[in-house]
């Protein structure tokens, strides 16, 4: 039942992506409210899957990267209804929702296995992975801030006034945007590290500093690490920080997915190993 209301969410997310859209068309947008309806069923859906597959699995569905998809889906999703109501510009959900659908039909296309774990490493992995996903959750979110940046600064500096300047945020909504996220991330992405750690002194064996995974993910915070320090120093301010931005989620998203692919003990293909 999860995997079929896993595909109803990602119908309904099809659905206010392309409304979303649409919405940039237009100065008075008509489809905005029955986009925002449509990536709110999504939500309720996608929520109601997690539920079932927690319930299936007597645990949270967020300890393998496969199985993390739609628990990252959920929470971006949710990030952008809860941003919505306060600042309702369609370039937020332009840029996020293509995301989104991506994440919820891979998802769909490949569903996780469950994985037996000791009730000494449980604990630790599952606040590690909802650290993590926190973490990617706030730098995305950082990245459309970034993105939107650059697109009004572009659009005020050649005087051009559309329908698409109409939709994007203000400067100061995307710096905003920028610093709340980029702090909120950076703080989940530290204590995923930390529980991270914690929970492969439990349960792996062998040298784990040296798997593909914990490097890139090293990298990643310290990316993100020199990226709020620059920020809020002011040393790098507006555009210099909006293009290291878009740099980190490339980072982020090459640690989240593509690094896993590498990784034989918490990729896609994760082979834990107890340490005795």
């Amino acid at each position: 039942m999860s995997a079929g209301l896993l595909l109803s969410a990602l119908v309904a997310y099809a659905l206010g992506t392309l409304l979303m859209l649409l919405s940039l068309l237009h100065r008075k947008s008509i489809t905005g409210a029955p986009a925002v309806a449509f990536l709110s069923v999504g939500l309720l859906l996608n929520g109601a899957a997690l539920v079932l597959t927690a319930l299936r699995l007597h645990r949270l569905p967020v300890v393998d990267v496969r199985s993390a998809l739609p628990f990252f889906a959920f929470n971006a999703t949710l990030a952008f209804i809860v941003l919505y109501r306060r600042y309702p510009h369609a370039w937020f959900g332009a840029l996020i929702f293509p995301f989104i659908f991506l994440l919820t039909l891979a998802a769909e296309l490949n569903p996780a296995h469950a994985l037996i774990l000791s009730r000494l490493s449980e604990g630790w992995l599952l606040v590690h992975s909802l650290a993590m996903i926190l973490g990617y959750t706030g730098f995305f979110l950082t990245f459309v801030a970034a993105v939107l940046y650059l697109m009004r600064e572009r659009l005020l500096k050649a005087k051009q006034a559309n329908a698409f300047y109409e939709h994007l945020p203000s400067l100061d909504v995307c710096d905003r945007l920028y610093d709340r996220s980029l702090v909120f991330g950076l703080i989940f992405l530290s204590t995923g590290i930390v529980t991270g750690c914690l929970w492969a002194s439990h349960a792996w064996s062998g040298d784990r500093e040296l798997d593909p995974k914990i490097l890139a993910t090293a990298f990643t915070w310290l990316v993100y690490l020199l990226l709020c320090s620059t920020r809020f120093s002011v040393s790098w301010r507006e555009r210099r920080s909006a293009y290291a931005a878009i740099f980190g989620v490339v980072a982020m998203m090459a640690t989240f997915q593509g690094v896993s692919f590498l990784s034989s003990q918490h990729g896609y293909f994760p082979t834990i190993r107890s340490a005795h």
